[in-house]
């Protein structure tokens, strides 16, 4: 068997930025994937809750990937009740795409902590782990993920398009600094974060007021 894997990359797009476009369209063409999922996070069990709301997001993230097939929008953690676990987003995949590999995208610093998710080790029966490892990123694995990536990984691209699932294959792309907490920051004290977001995006941002600082009420006479 060899089809073309599908991405995933989940995460709170609070909000979608170019840097997770451009990590995704990387992701699509340097491992030749179908195409990338975006998956929003609707209760992220390891971090508070996002300040954007679950349909803002997934907005967001629809407008972002409108004029490019290769990226889409995932939304059935935010249509599912109850914490959004990873291991359950990837076992629902598989359901739907019982004969397409699946590539779950995370940051070696991500990868780093991953037994503390739920049922870590059951991500694997569903899909392979694509390691994001860049030269600023200096993360120490837990032990159980430092065995986990000396089992599973390989050094052929092609190995994630010849079987469903299990293992993990590391790739470092160019540098493209930009997180969604600057974007928050820069709006929150009203500068302008122009050309590290889709401009439709931004646009929607401001129009709806979110992440910006609101007026002061008047003081009752």
């Amino acid at each position: 068997m060899s089809t073309a894997p599908v991405g995933v990359l989940g995460g709170t797009f609070d909000p979608v930025h170019n840097g997770h476009l451009r990590l995704a369209m990387e992701m699509a063409t340097a491992l030749n994937m179908a195409h990338v999922r975006l998956v929003p996070c609707a209760r992220p069990p390891h971090r508070g809750a996002p300040t954007a709301s679950p349909g803002q997001r997934a907005k967001w993230i629809r407008v972002a990937v409108s004029t490019e097939p290769r990226l889409r929008l995932d939304d059935r953690e935010l249509l599912r009740d109850g914490p959004s676990y990873t291991v359950d987003t990837l076992a629902s995949m598989r359901k739907d795409m019982p004969d397409t590999p699946l590539c779950l995208i995370m940051g070696r610093d991500v990868f780093a902590k991953l037994p503390q998710w739920h049922q870590w080790e059951r991500i694997f029966d569903s899909a392979h782990i694509v390691l994001i490892d860049r030269p600023d990123i200096d993360a120490t694995l837990d032990p159980e993920a430092s065995t986990a990536l000396a089992e599973r990984a390989v050094d052929d691209v092609q190995a994630l398009h010849d079987t469903l699932c299990g293992h993990i294959y590391t790739y470092t792309p160019p540098p493209l600094a930009i997180s969604a907490s600057y974007i928050r920051q820069l709006l929150a004290e009203n500068q302008s974060p122009r050309y590290l977001l889709p401009m439709a995006v931004l646009d929607d941002i401001m129009d709806a007021g979110v992440y910006q600082p609101q007026p002061a009420t008047a003081a009752t006479q």
